[in-house]
C-alpha cells in the first residue's frame, strides 16, 4: 500500500478525468462496490483461480458468536456484477468505476487502482469494439497513441483441443497457455502436422491479413475458423476506425475467465491495461459480457513529470481591516473559476492581489499593477490561468 502526496494525485486526478470523459461520451454509469467483500463471491464456479485466491487478504468477521469469512476486493469485475444482479440492473448494461484493489504480490504493491468497464449482457461483436474504443479514446486524452494487441481465446482452445490426448492434457496445456502464451504449444505441435504449421503463423504478430492466411490453414482445428472470423470483424472495425491494431495472438490467456477476444492497450513500451470478453459468474448475471481495465497508478506515473500543480493565487490583505475585503476578491476569483486562498505580507507567490484601503494591486508574471475595480483584477489573471 502506498500513499498518493499531492504530485501523484494530481496525475491520477488526470488520468480519471479522461477515463471519466470517455466512459460519459458512451453513456456509461458509474458503480462503486465495497471494499470488504464475502469470500464466497470469489469461489464460485467460474470467479477467482486458486492462484488468485491464494494471493488475497482474508480474515474472520466476528458477529457475536459465530464469523465469516470476508476479504478485501481483490477484484472488481465480480463484486461489479454481483451487485448489478442483486440491484436488480436492467441487461445489457454500461457501468465503469474507479476503484482499488488488494492482492499480495512479489513486488511491493499491494494495492493497485483500477479503471474498469463492465458491459453486461454485451452483445458481440459491437460491445467488444465499443469498450476497446473507449481505452483507446482513455489514451488519447492522456497524449498517448494506444496500439491494440488482439487475440481470441477460441484460437487457443481450438490448439489445445488439438494436441490434448485427455482432459488431464487439456488441463496442463491451459495451464502453461495462461502463463505463457501460445508458444508454450510449440513442442507438443511438433507432433502434429496441421497444428504445427497454424501455430507456426500464429506465432508472428501483424495485421488483419494475417488472419485471412490463418483461416486458409485452420481447417484441422474444429472451432478456430469461427474464432478467427469474429476476431477479424473487431480488428478491422478498429483498424478501419484509424486505430493500431496488432493481431497477436501469443498473448497469455486466462481460460477461467475469458471466452472471447481479449485486448492489450500498449504504447511507449507499456501496457496500460487488457480487458476482453468473458462469462460473468454468480446468480442472475448475464451469460456473456466485455470489460476492460486500465492501470490508473501506471498510467498516473507515466504522467506525474508533465503534470503541473494549478496556478493559485496568493489575496494579501494589507492589514486586519482588510480581512473581510480579502475574502470577498477570492470569492470573486473563485467564480471565474481561478484559485486563490489567503496569504500573509511578504509569502512569496508569483501571482497575488494585494487588498488595501488604497485599492487592489495585482502581481503577475508582467510586474504589478493598481487596479480601480474588481472585475479588471478577474479579467487580468484570467489571462494567466
Amino acid at each position: 500500500m502506498r500513499d498518493l502526496l499531492p504530485a501523484d494525485m494530481r496525475a491520477f486526478r488526470r488520468v480519471e478525468d479522461a477515463f471519466r470523459a470517455a466512459t460519459s461520451r458512451w453513456g456509461y454509469e458509474e458503480v462503486r462496490t465495497p471494499t470488504i467483500e464475502n469470500y464466497s463471491l470469489f469461489t464460485v464456479a467460474g470467479a477467482l483461480t486458486p492462484q488468485m485466491l491464494s494471493r488475497v487478504y482474508t480474515f474472520l468477521d466476528w458477529d457475536g458468536w459465530s464469523g465469516e469469512r470476508v476479504v478485501l476486493r481483490p477484484d472488481s469485475t465480480i463484486p461489479v456484477a454481483r451487485a448489478a444482479a442483486q440491484g436488480g440492473i436492467e441487461f445489457p448494461a454500461r457501468l465503469f468505476y474507479v476503484q482499488n484493489v488488494f492482492r499480495f504480490s512479489d513486488s511491493d504493491d499491494r494495492e493497485d487502482w483500477q479503471l474498469g468497464i463492465e458491459y453486461l449482457g454485451a452483445p458481440a461483436p459491437v460491445g467488444d469494439i465499443e469498450v476497446a474504443a473507449i481505452a483507446c479514446e482513455t489514451l488519447d486524452g492522456l497524449g498517448l497513441e494506444p496500439e491494440v494487441r488482439v487475440a481470441h481465446i477460441g484460437i487457443a482452445r481450438a490448439l489445445i483441443d488439438a494436441l490434448s490426448t485427455g482432459e488431464s492434457a487439456s488441463a496442463e496445456l491451459s495451464a502453461r497457455v495462461a502463463s505463457q502464451g501460445l508458444a508454450a504449444l510449440g513442442p507438443a505441435a511438433g507432433m502434429h502436422n496441421g497444428a504445427s504449421a497454424f501455430l507456426d503463423i500464429a506465432l508472428r504478430p501483424g495485421g488483419v491479413p494475417l488472419l485471412d492466411n490463418m483461416e486458409a490453414l485452420a481447417a484441422p482445428l474444429p472451432g478456430a475458423v469461427a474464432a478467427l472470423r469474429e476476431l477479424r470483424s473487431i480488428a478491422a472495425a478498429l483498424s478501419g476506425a484509424g486505430r493500431k491494431v496488432v493481431i497477436d495472438l501469443g498473448l497469455p490467456h486466462d481460460f477461467e475467465y475469458y471466452t472471447g477476444v481479449v485486448f492489450e492497450f500498449a504504447g511507449g513500451g507499456h501496457s496500460w491495461g487488457r480487458g476482453g470478453r468473458y462469462r460473468p459468474a454468480g446468480p442472475g448475471t448475464p451469460e456473456s459480457a466485455c470489460g476492460i481495465g486500465l492501470d490508473a497508478a501506471q498510467l498516473a506515473a507515466h504522467l506525474t513529470s508533465t503534470t503541473r500543480p494549478p496556478m493559485v493565487v496568493s489575496i494579501v490583505p494589507a492589514s486586519e481591516s482588510d480581512l473581510a475585503r480579502a475574502v470577498s476578491v477570492a470569492r470573486a476569483l473563485h467564480r471565474s473559476g481561478i484559485a486563490a486562498a489567503l496569504s500573509a505580507e511578504g509569502e512569496p507567490a508569483p501571482m497575488a492581489v494585494r487588498v488595501s484601503a488604497d485599492g487592489l494591486i495585482a502581481r503577475t508574471p508582467d510586474g504589478e499593477r493598481r487596479m480601480a475595480a474588481l472585475d479588471d483584477v478577474v479579467g487580468l489573471l484570467l489571462q494567466f490561468k
